[in-house]
């Protein structure tokens, strides 16, 4: 029974270990020190437990292949689903930069009717005028986004990076989540 038992407890705690970690490091990133301290609080109990657990049956007893396999699979379980909840409550925000030598109006068209905020620059490259459009939106969208721009030109140029600190304005699909 305990060769059963034992390896449940592990896998369970591990996995909620890995699991507190993970949200405590989206929520320390977004600088909510109160809930940063209590999800911190929680998740060193548990490892603390797990690991006076494991340390006190493996001097006692040995470490089987069960322990290593169930404390793995907790371990890898924890981080997948700790990914999905930081899918769930992230708010990544990007700024987007679409470049078409030659389909910018049409791509900036067609980006607005699907709901896109724009805005058009006017730049000059190495083989004269271009438009340079702007889009900020949430990062779950920028697959979508990048779809939309390559039916219309499929050697459409795109840049993009996180912000931080915005207010304001219009911006795609977003919602605050945490």
């Amino acid at each position: 029974m305990n060769i059963i038992i034992w390896p449940v407890i592990i896998f369970f705690s591990i996995l909620f270990q890995v699991l507190f970690g993970t949200v405590r490091l989206i929520v320390m990133v977004k600088n909510k020190k109160f809930l940063t301290v209590l999800i911190g609080f929680f998740e060193s109990a548990i490892a603390l437990s797990i690991a006076i657990t494991v340390i006190s049956k493996a001097v006692r007893e040995g470490i089987n292949i069960f322990v290593i396999l169930s404390y793995s699979a907790g371990f890898a379980l924890g981080l997948y689903i700790g990914m999905l909840i930081s899918q769930l409550i992230s708010r990544d925000v990007l700024s987007v930069t679409v470049i078409s030598r030659l389909h910018s109006i049409e791509i900036e068209e067609f980006l607005r009717e699907k709901g896109f905020g724009i805005t058009r620059y006017s730049g000059d490259g190495k083989d004269g005028s271009l438009k340079i459009l702007n889009i900020i939106c949430n990062k779950r969208n920028l697959n979508e986004l990048k779809l939309y721009a390559k039916q219309i030109d499929p050697k459409v140029l795109f840049s993009y990076h996180s912000l931080e600190g915005m207010s304001g304005g219009f911006i795609y699909n977003i919602r605050n989540k945490i």
